[in-house]
């Protein structure tokens, strides 16, 4: 039986110099695109779900076709809720059957945040479920406004020891929600964090990050990498193909195809970057 179990896996990446890959699956070709890549690069992966996916394909949906997607595959496909925005989301997501959860108040005052935060684990520890939170702000998810607020050594000592959360979301210049890869990351940050911290960081906004860079700060301890904006680029780029032709075709499932292709070999390089590949016997 394939350990689904979140704490484990990115225990592991951290303790042995990886990281683990979150790929947002807002609908079925996505999801299809990042588990086939897992499986093809015999990677553990996170199946990510955001407020807005939640809107979007439904949570039952959602779960409906992990499970699929699980019998399909011989590698870990585990669940992730992503930027949680309250409690009763995360609560859904935790009796969906998820194996992790993040809930985000990192917008909020800190002792809210720490309130909020406690409650979620208190909850996660009965169901065997990791939790992720933030401190420090970094909001483009989305479409949202970029607002960085970059985390502190102490806001990351304390924060952890306040809330006793398993895994930490930090903001070190990293830009969630665009396809380019220059953001301005602070290495020398991260490594403060991490040794502040000591439980593995996670990057938000993976896809906005060079390969260097990447290798870089999960040399300094993060052991989860988010990418969301890399798998709704292959989309991009099939519809536009598609659809700028003069007389375009009927059949949407087409382009979607040709999405799917291009989604999953972007996954599968984020995969080989995070150094993730062949972490499955």
């Amino acid at each position: 039986m394939i350990r689904q179990n979140a704490v484990y896996w990115i225990n592991r990446a951290y303790k042995e110099g990886w990281a683990l890959g979150m790929f947002n699956a807002h609908h079925l070709e996505a999801m299809q695109a990042i588990a086939r890549a897992a499986d093809k690069m015999k990677s553990p992966v996170m199946l990510g779900l955001t407020m807005g996916g939640i809107r979007h394909v439904g949570l039952e949906y959602f779960v409906s076709m992990a499970e699929i997607a699980r019998q399909e595959t011989s590698v870990p496909l585990l669940l992730h809720l992503d930027h949680g925005a309250d409690y009763d989301a995360v609560k859904a997501c935790i009796e969906a059957g998820f194996d992790s959860v993040m809930i985000d108040a990192s917008s909020t005052s800190y002792d809210y945040n720490v309130e909020l935060v406690r409650k979620v684990v208190e909850l996660a520890k009965k169901h065997g479920v990791g939790v992720e939170a933030q401190i420090g702000e970094t909001l483009a998810e989305e479409g949202g406004e970029v607002i960085e607020l970059k985390t502190t050594v102490e806001e990351a000592r304390t924060f952890v020891a306040d809330t006793g959360i398993d895994y930490l979301a930090v903001s070190i210049g990293n830009t969630p929600g665009t396809l380019g890869d220059h953001a301005p990351i602070d290495i020398e940050l991260t490594k403060q964090l991490s040794a502040a911290a000591k439980i593995p960081l996670v990057l938000h906004g993976g896809t906005s990050v060079s390969a260097d860079v990447v290798h870089e700060v999960i040399a300094s301890g993060v052991a989860k990498v988010n990418i969301d904006a890399a798998v709704k680029g292959g989309f991009r780029t099939a519809f536009m193909e598609t659809y700028r032709a003069e007389d375009p075709i009927v059949d949407t499932r087409i382009p979607m195809a040709h999405g799917r292709e291009l989604a999953q070999k972007a996954v599968e390089e984020r995969i080989r970057i995070f150094g993730a590949e062949n972490k499955v016997a």
